[in-house]
């Protein structure tokens, strides 16, 4: 791992690759609020198995959940140990949806990459499936640290590039633009946080795949998690009937254990430990 990140130049984290509106992407995201904890499958597997590599590692004083959505995990972070819960997100929506399902929680509407937070004022950030909608992972990852206490944990999930790879093979035979967000790589991310001044603890990585019966059923499951493509030189919309009559023929398709036509959707999932120096 050490190799692979001196083969790293420190320039090549310090430019933003990506270009998104970060109030478009907390509309999407408040617009799915309701519909997210149901829909969103691939998002609670990822967000379990982050949890219990933090139990494993141990949970107590501050934690602060940053991306926490309608709060799926802060009760579950108070039950294994927190003695304080926060959860911050950009979403108006996923707050409001927060407060029903954990009305005691502290609850913040914050950028992630501007936290109106003390310095060392947390013992542990959680943040599950939130850094890959971040635009400059340097400036987030240094922000977070900063409000680490030293010794302090990030534990975070994210989604590496292959993620939705069927999605955007199958969308590159009909159109060149650009359909799928973009993902930044391991090796950059890694990269970035040892310039923020966390150390690796773990890393864990697996792909996840979501089956749909129909390409109508994958497009309204991206849309009722807020996970549709918010990229600059998007197509408004999907393109009509025939555009989606054309991405189902695209589409790579496989069969399941009943013999039913599926349309697979996958997942490249990184769990990520790192302590503050």
């Amino acid at each position: 791992m050490n190799a692979q990140l001196q083969a790293i130049g420190a320039s090549d984290v310090l430019t933003p690759a990506l270009t998104r509106d970060k109030q478009q992407v907390a509309r999407q995201f408040s617009r799915a609020a309701q519909t997210y904890l149901s829909a969103a499958t691939v998002q609670q597997q990822t967000r379990e198995h982050l949890l219990q590599l933090c139990r494993q590692d141990g949970i107590d004083g501050h934690w602060l959940d940053i991306g926490c959505g309608p709060a799926a995990s802060l009760k579950a972070l108070q039950e294994a140990g927190a003695q304080q819960i926060s959860g911050l997100d950009i979403s108006a929506g996923m707050l409001h949806a927060a407060r029903q399902h954990c009305p005691d929680a502290r609850l913040i509407q914050a950028d992630a990459d501007h936290l109106p937070l003390a310095d060392h004022c947390v013992h542990g950030i959680f943040s599950s499936l939130m850094l890959q909608w971040s635009e400059y992972p340097l400036q987030t990852l240094r922000e977070w640290a900063r409000v680490l206490r030293p010794g302090g944990t990030l534990a975070l999930a994210t989604l590496l590039p292959g993620t939705q790879r069927e999605l955007q093979q199958a969308w590159q035979r009909i159109d060149q633009r650009p359909h799928v967000n973009r993902f930044t790589p391991l090796a950059d991310l890694l990269k970035s946080a040892s310039l923020s001044g966390l150390q690796l603890q773990l890393a864990e990585r697996d792909r996840i795949t979501d089956q749909y019966a129909s390409i109508n059923d994958l497009l309204r499951g991206l849309k009722a998690i807020g996970a549709t493509n918010v990229n600059a030189g998007r197509h408004p919309g999907l393109g009509g009937r025939q555009a989606l009559q054309n991405l189902a023929s695209a589409y790579p398709v496989t069969v399941n254990e009943q013999g039913a036509t599926c349309y697979p959707l996958s997942y490249e999932v990184q769990w990520l430990i790192f302590r503050r120096y």
